[in-house]
C-alpha cells in the first residue's frame, strides 16, 4: 500500500510539512502526522492490523478527545490544566496490549517514582507560530491552574476587546495573581482572535517563599529601569536603552506588556512608563495594591472551597513521599486545613511542601508566621497612619463593620477614613461585601491574612485595642439607651430616630451632639458635622441640628434646617419633623400661625399623646382655649402610665384654664366666668399633687390659677356665696402643699391676693380663718387707725408693684398693687405715688430675701 493510499486526505498536509522540514534525516511521512490523524488512519485500516490491536484501537477512540488536547499542551509548551496528569495516565492505562511496550514501561516507572520526568525540552517558548514572546515557564504544571478558569476567561475577553489600556489583577500575596496572568498570556498565544503580535513579560518579584523560608531571587529585576532593559532584549539581543528606546522599538507592534509584582515600585514610575510607551501597548499587571486611576482592577479572591480541596489533594498526591498521606485525609480534615490556610493557593502549596520536608502537620498549620509575613509585610509597611489605625480597629472588633461604625469608633476625618478603607481594600488587607440586610451598604472586614499578621507578627498596641473596645461599648450602650428612651417617650428632647440599623452610628453622633449642646455648642457642632459628613441625606441630622440651634436662640438658622429636613424626609419623617418644627415656631419663634398647621399635620399622622399635647399647647398660645383643651384632654385620655408626659399634659391643661380666666377678666371684664375657669384649673392640678406628684412647674401653674381666681373674685368687691366651696378648696389645697408652693415665683403675689380676699365683705369665718393660717393678714381697721404699723415712703412704682423705703429694711419692702388700700382721708395715687408716705405691714411668709408687704395705705403727714 502506497503512502497516498494509506494516508488518504491527510497525505497532502503531511507531505507539505516534510518538504518544509530542513532535517537531513530521511523520516517516514507518518512523523509529520498530528497525533489524532495518525490514530484515525490506524482506525481506518483496522482490518490490516492484528485483531487484538484493532480491538484496542476501536475501544480507545473516544478517549482520544481527552488525550490529544493534553498532548498538545505538553508539546507546545502550554500550561497544563487541572487534572491533566491524572487524565493522561488513566487513558494510557487503557492500552494494555503487547503493542505498547514503551508506554507500559513509562507508566510502571511513574508508579514506582511519582517524581520522575522523562527527558523533554519542549518547544521553543520564545516563539509561538506567530507571536513573539518571552513568557516564563509556568510553575503549576504539577496540578494545573485550579479554580481560575472563569477569571482567566474574563480577563482574556477584556484584553481581546482592548477597551481598557491597563488591567491589574489585585489580591493578597500568594492568592495566585502571577499564575493567573501566566495562564491568560498562554491562552492569548493560541487564540486565533488575539490582536497581539508581541507578548512581553517581566517580573519585579525579588523573593520567594519555600518550605525552608523566604529566599532572595538571584538576578531579580528591582525597578522599572531594569525591567525596561530586560524587555528590550527580547526584541534585540544588543538592546541597551531605556523606556524611550523601548517605546521606539515597540512603535507599530501590537503588544501586550505584562508586569508581575507591581507593588514593589511606585505608582508614579508606572504612570511614567505608561505615558512613554506608544498607544499600541496594552498592559496586564499583577499587584497587591494596584496602580491608581488609570487601571481597571480585577480583584482575585481566595479559591472556592471545592477548588481549594482539589488543589490540596492533587498537590499532595503529586508530591507524594512524606506528604502523600495528605491526599487521603478525611473530607472534614481537609476542609479544616484549607480553611485555616485561608483557601490561599500559596498557603496550600507551602503547607504540603513543609510536611513533605519533614515538619509535623499540626504545628505547621499553627505556625504560619513566616508565610503571613511574606504575604502581608510589604503592603502593611507601605500603609500610612490612618489605614493602619483602621486596620487596628477592625482587628480589635474581630467582626465586620460598616463604614459608619468605623466613623464612630475613630476620630479620623470622614474623607480620610474613606481613602483609608480604599487603600486597605486595594492592598487586600480588608474585604468589602454588601450587607445582607441592605445591599447598598458595605461591610468592611479584615482579611484572614491581615488578622493573622496583626495577631502573630505585628500586634497593635494594647492601648489602641482597649480604646477601640471601650468606644464600641459606649456605642452599644448609647444605642440601648436610645431604644429604651424611644419606647418610653417618642418625643423626649434626646430622642433620635433611625430608618434602619445602618443609621445607628449617625444616631450615636447626634445623641453626643445633644448631650454636648448643654455644655459646649462648639463640641456639639463637631459631632453634628461628623454626622452630616457620614449621612448627609438623613433628615434626622438636619432636625437635631435645628433643635440644638433653636435651644441656643439661633431662630433663623434653626428654621432653615427644619425646612431642609422636611424636604429630605418621607411621609413618616415629615410628621416627626413637623412636631419639632411646630414647637420651635410656636415657642422660640413666636410664630403661632405658622406653627399651628405643622402641629395639626403631625397629630393627624401620628395620633399620639405627645402630638395632641403640642397641638393643644399651640392652640393655647393662639388663644383658642376651647380647642386647646379638647386636644389636651385627648392626650390625657390616650396616654399610658403616669410618667413625665402626664405631668406635662396636666400642667398645660391647668395653664389653659388660667390663661382663659385671665382673658375673660382682662379682655371681656367677666370676673365671675373668669373665677370659674381659674377654679377649674386649680382643681385639676391640685388633684395631681394630692395623688403624690411633686413637680415645680405644675405647682407654679396651680398657684398661678389660684392667684387668677383670687384676683377675679377680688374684682367683685363683695364675696359671692357661690364661690364659698371654690375658695375653701383652693385655700385648703394651698395649705396642704405650702412647702412646694412657697418655692414658686407666683407665691410672691399670693399673700397679697389672700389679704384682698380676707378684706372682702361677705366671706365666711372659715374662709377668714384659712386666710389667717396661710399668711399674716392685715385686718381692716374700722376706725381707719394705723397705730403700731411702720411708716415709710414709696421709693419706686412700676405700675403694678412698688418698693417702700424704711430704715428697718435696708433692701426696701416690696408690695404688689393688689394690697394697696385707701387711707383715712387720704387717697392712693395710682399714677405716680413715688414720695407718698404710707403705713404698711410685712408678710413674714415671703420666700425671697426682700421683705414683702401685704397691706399698704397712704398716710397723712400728721399720723
Amino acid at each position: 500500500m502506497s503512502e497516498v493510499e494509506a494516508l488518504g486526505d491527510s497525505y497532502d498536509r503531511a507531505e507539505d510539512r516534510r518538504r518544509v522540514d530542513a532535517s537531513d534525516d530521511d523520516l517516514s511521512i507518518v512523523e509529520y502526522l498530528d497525533m489524532r490523524e495518525a490514530y484515525d488512519i490506524l482506525n481506518r485500516h483496522r482490518e490490516a492490523l492484528p485483531v487484538e490491536l484493532a480491538r484496542e484501537l476501536r475501544h480507545g477512540t473516544p478517549r482520544m478527545d481527552t488525550l490529544v488536547p493534553i498532548r498538545n499542551r505538553v508539546m507546545h509548551g502550554r500550561p497544563l490544566q487541572a487534572g491533566d496528569a491524572e487524565k493522561a495516565v488513566s487513558v494510557c492505562w487503557e492500552f494494555k496490549s503487547r503493542f505498547w511496550p514503551t508506554m507500559r514501561d513509562t507508566l510502571d516507572r511513574l508508579g514506582a517514582e511519582p517524581g520522575w520526568e522523562p527527558a523533554f525540552n519542549g518547544s521553543n517558548r520564545r516563539y509561538s507560530d506567530r507571536v513573539l514572546h518571552n513568557l516564563p515557564p509556568f510553575d503549576y504544571d504539577d496540578t494545573g491552574l485550579i479554580g481560575r478558569s472563569q477569571a482567566c476567561g474574563d480577563i482574556v475577553k477584556h484584553l481581546l476587546r482592548r477597551r481598557e489600556p491597563m488591567i491589574t489583577i489585585t489580591g493578597e500575596g500568594g492568592i495566585g495573581k502571577t499564575a493567573l496572568a501566566s495562564d491568560v498570556a498562554y491562552s492569548l498565544l493560541d487564540n486565533p482572535d488575539s490582536p497581539y503580535e508581541c507578548i512581553l513579560w517581566t517580573s519585579l518579584k525579588t523573593e520567594r517563599l519555600t518550605a525552608n523560608g523566604v529566599v532572595a531571587i538571584a538576578g531579580a529585576v528591582r525597578d522599572i529601569t531594569g525591567a525596561t532593559h530586560t524587555l528590550g532584549k527580547v526584541l534585540a539581543d544588543d538592546f541597551k536603552g531605556g523606556a524611550q528606546e523601548l517605546a521606539e522599538a515597540l512603535e507599530g507592534i501590537e503588544t501586550l506588556l505584562i508586569i508581575d509584582n507591581l507593588e514593589t515600585v511606585s505608582g508614579s514610575e508606572i504612570v511614567t512608563l505608561y505615558e512613554t510607551l506608544p498607544d499600541n501597548v496594552t498592559y496586564l499587571m499583577t499587584s497587591r495594591i494596584g496602580v491608581g486611576q488609570i487601571e481597571r482592577r480585577i480583584p482575585l479572591p481566595p479559591l472556592e472551597k471545592k477548588d481549594a480541596q482539589t488543589l490540596f489533594r492533587s498537590f499532595a498526591r503529586v508530591r507524594g513521599g512524606r506528604a502523600g498521606f495528605l491526599a487521603s485525609l478525611k473530607p472534614e480534615t481537609v476542609e479544616e486545613i484549607i480553611t485555616r490556610l485561608r483557601f490561599s493557593p500559596l498557603a496550600i502549596r507551602w503547607y504540603v511542601l513543609s510536611v513533605e520536608s519533614g515538619r509535623e502537620p499540626h504545628p505547621t498549620l499553627s505556625g504560619q508566621d513566616e508565610l503571613i509575613d511574606f504575604c502581608v509585610r510589604s503592603v502593611f509597611d507601605a500603609l500610612s497612619e490612618t489605614p493602619k489605625a483602621i486596620l487596628s480597629v477592625l482587628f480589635a472588633l474581630d467582626r465586620s463593620s460598616t463604614f459608619d461604625e468605623l466613623a464612630v469608633l475613630t476620630d479620623s476625618p470622614i474623607d480620610d477614613l474613606n481613602l483609608a478603607v480604599k487603600e486597605l481594600s486595594a492592598g487586600s488587607l480588608v474585604s468589602q461585601k454588601p450587607d445582607p440586610e441592605d445591599q447598598l451598604v458595605s461591610r468592611v472586614q479584615i482579611t484572614e491574612a491581615a488578622q493573622h499578621f496583626l495577631r502573630r507578627v505585628s500586634p497593635p498596641p494594647k492601648a489602641d485595642i482597649s480604646r477601640t473596645l471601650l468606644r464600641e461599648q459606649e456605642f452599644k450602650r448609647s444605642e440601648e439607651q436610645r431604644r429604651a428612651e424611644a419606647s418610653k417617650r417618642q418625643f423626649s428632647p434626646g430622642a433620635v430616630r433611625v430608618r434602619s440599623s445602618h443609621d445607628e452610628p449617625t444616631a450615636h453622633l447626634l445623641r453626643l451632639a445633644l448631650a454636648q449642646s448643654r455644655v459646649s455648642i462648639d463640641r456639639a457642632q463637631s459631632y453634628l458635622d461628623r454626622a452630616r459628613a457620614l449621612n448627609p441625606e438623613f433628615w434626622e441630622v438636619d432636625r437635631v441640628e435645628a433643635f440644638i440651634l433653636s435651644q441656643n436662640d439661633q431662630i433663623d438658622q434653626a428654621t432653615s434646617l427644619y425646612r431642609s429636613a422636611l424636604r429630605k424626609a418621607d411621609e413618616a419623617g415629615r410628621a416627626i419633623i413637623s412636631y419639632y418644627f411646630a414647637g420651635h415656631l410656636g415657642g422660640r419663634g413666636h410664630d403661632v400661625d405658622a406653627a399651628l398647621p405643622l402641629a395639626a399635620a403631625a397629630h393627624d399622622y401620628l395620633q399620639t399623646a405627645d402630638t395632641a399635647q403640642l397641638l393643644g399647647k399651640i392652640n393655647l398660645w393662639a388663644r383658642n382655649y376651647e380647642e386647646s383643651q379638647i386636644h389636651l384632654e385627648w392626650a390625657l385620655d390616650n396616654m399610658t402610665g403616669r410618667g413625665r408626659l402626664r405631668l406635662i399634659i396636666i400642667t398645660s391643661l391647668v395653664d389653659s384654664w388660667r390663661r382663659w380666666s385671665e382673658s375673660l377678666l382682662e379682655d371681656d371684664r367677666r370676673p365671675i366666668e373668669s373665677a370659674h375657669k381659674a377654679s377649674a384649673g386649680f382643681s385639676q392640678g391640685i388633684k395631681e399633687l394630692d395623688s403624690g406628684a411633686w413637680d415645680q412647674r405644675l405647682a407654679e401653674m396651680i398657684l398661678e390659677s389660684a392667684n387668677a381666681f383670687l384676683r377675679a373674685v377680688g374684682e367683685l368687691g363683695t364675696f359671692p356665696p357661690i364661690f364659698e366651696g371654690d375658695a375653701l378648696r383652693l385655700l385648703k389645697g394651698v395649705k396642704r402643699h405650702s412647702v412646694l408652693f412657697e418655692r414658686c415665683a407666683a407665691w410672691r403675689h399670693f399673700p397679697g391676693r389672700v389679704g384682698r380676699l380676707y378684706r372682702l365683705t361677705g366671706i365666711s369665718q372659715e374662709v377668714a380663718n384659712l386666710c389667717e393660717s396661710l399668711v399674716h393678714v392685715a385686718r381692716p381697721r374700722p376706725d381707719g387707725a394705723t397705730q403700731g404699723s411702720p411708716q415709710g415712703i414709696v421709693k419706686a412704682w412700676r405700675g403694678t408693684y412698688g418698693f417702700i423705703s424704711h430704715p428697718d429694711y435696708p433692701s426696701d419692702v416690696f408690695f404688689p398693687g393688689s394690697v394697696v388700700q385707701d387711707g383715712h382721708d387720704v387717697k392712693w395715687d395710682p399714677i405716680n405715688p413715688v414720695g407718698v408716705h404710707v403705713v404698711f405691714e410685712v408678710d413674714e411668709h415671703g420666700n425671697e430675701d426682700r421683705p414683702r408687704a401685704n397691706y399698704v395705705a397712704p398716710a397723712s403727714l400728721d399720723e
